[in-house]
Formats: C-alpha cells, structure tokens, sequence
C-alpha cells in the first residue's frame, strides 16, 4: 500500500469520525460538528464522551454537545491548530468540560508509516502470531498496551522478538476499523535498552501493510521514549487528538 493511499483512509476515516466530508477537511477552515455516532467510526473514548477535538493539516475538527460545542465555536474558531495543545488551551478546554460534568480524558497525537521504510538492526528471532494463536497471552500482563483481548477491538496479529526462548518485546495490533489497525508495544526488561520496540513494531507494520490495512501508531506527548520508537520504526505522525469523559466527583465524608 502506497502512501497516498493511506492518507486517503485516514481522511475518510477523520471524515467519518467527525461528520464531514473528505472536501471540508481538506480545507482551510475549522469544523464544528453535533456529538454524534456513526457505525465505523474509530473506538475513541466512551458512550458518555461529550467532546472530541483533532489536529489535522493544520486545522480543527471538533464534535461535541451543544453546550460544550458552542462555547468551542466561540472560543476556539479563530485558535490556530497547531498551538490548541498549549498548557493555557487544555486548561481552558478542561474548565469548560467541567461546568459540563466531564472531563479531558486522553491526549494522543497518531502516527502511520512514513515514506521511506526503516528496517531497526536487531540480532533476535522474530515470531508471528495470528488469531487464536494470540490467545496464547491472554492471561500474560506483560503485554497490556500490544493486546486489548477487548472483542470491540479485536487483536489481528503480534509480533516478537525472541532470543534464547525468552520474549523480550511484542507488537500487537487490535482491529479499530475496517481499514485501520492501531499498533501497541511492550518490552519486557529482558528487552529494555536493545532497540527492541523499535524492531516489533516495524516487523508488525510490515504484517498489517501486507494484510491491505493501515497501520497506526498512538502515544501522549510526554512519552518520548515511545515516539522514538515509532520513529526508528518507520512511522511519522498525522494527527492530534483529545476526548473527553464523564466526571464523577465523590463527596469527601464529614465525621
């Protein structure tokens, strides 16, 4: 799969996520749309998540309930994209969705493969896993983040690097779309500081191309050692994305 192709799913699949058409996100000017659910949209967040926000090519696409939606327009409509992450926007943006009982639940910024492949050096046995054959780690809590065992995100494939019957890390990528698999890493610390979540997850990119899918990739800002990873992998990021979730605050008891 080439990478005009790629970007073409994505931008259908952020087209989808937020309402609009492939032509409008493709424009200059920020969108603003109702909080709604469309069947083969991206799992993000939850079914009480009353705001989302993302960054692509520059510009804003948000979904949200009115209230939350109105004050976005107002506060937000002339805010350029690439600066919304600032410390002063998410506090901002944190405040609001308080008054509304909720609250920012997650902040990720994607990434899918780059142009020019990358092969990481790493002198270990790489191992495939498919289907059932995923099973095999489902009770394993080394591989939280590669394998969701979540049957609305199904795990497709996994890759490790094996050395001397050990596992030292493994890729998983879980089914959020018809189109569009996400890839999650773990490295055991048999695995730490080999460059070994480098090499699954460019091995397991390599599985999903070959399947006719588009891998992606997420991580937070502050994870660096994770968007190093992705990197020296082959992947580039595309976009930002922020959701929120519902607030429960718990009253203190008096005695």
């Amino acid at each position: 799969m080439d990478r005009l192709l790629m970007k073409q799913i994505v931008e259908e699949q952020l087209a989808l996520d937020y309402g609009c058409s492939v032509e409008e996100l493709r424009s200059d000017k920020n969108i603003f749309q109702l909080m709604r659910h469309t069947q083969g949209e991206r799992p993000v967040g939850d079914k009480d998540m009353a705001f989302k926000l993302a960054v692509y090519n520059e510009k804003l696409l948000v979904m949200a309930e009115k209230e939350i939606l109105d004050w976005c327009r107002e506060k937000l409509a002339d805010k350029k994209a690439e600066w919304i992450s600032e410390p002063g926007n998410l506090i901002r943006i944190h405040e609001k969705l308080t008054e509304a009982g909720q609250k920012l639940a997650d902040v990720h910024h994607y990434y899918i493969p780059a142009a020019a492949g990358v092969k990481p050096d790493v002198n270990c046995r790489l191992e495939v896993y498919r289907g059932e054959e995923i099973l095999r780690f489902r009770e394993d809590d080394r591989f939280g983040e590669a394998l969701l065992f979540d049957e609305n995100m199904p795990d497709m494939l996994a890759v490790a690097a094996v050395e001397d019957d050990e596992i030292l890390g493994l890729a998983g990528a879980t089914k959020d779309t018809e189109y569009m698999w996400q890839l999650g890493v773990n490295v055991t610390e048999a695995g730490k500081g080999k460059g070994i979540g480098a090499c699954v997850v460019a091995a397991l990119k390599e599985e999903v191309l070959r399947e006719g899918k588009v891998p992606f990739y997420a991580t937070v800002e502050s994870h660096i050692k994770s968007q190093k990873a992705a990197i020296r992998a082959g992947f580039e990021p595309v976009f930002y994305e922020m959701f929120s979730k519902l607030a429960i605050y718990k009253q203190k008891k008096i005695r």
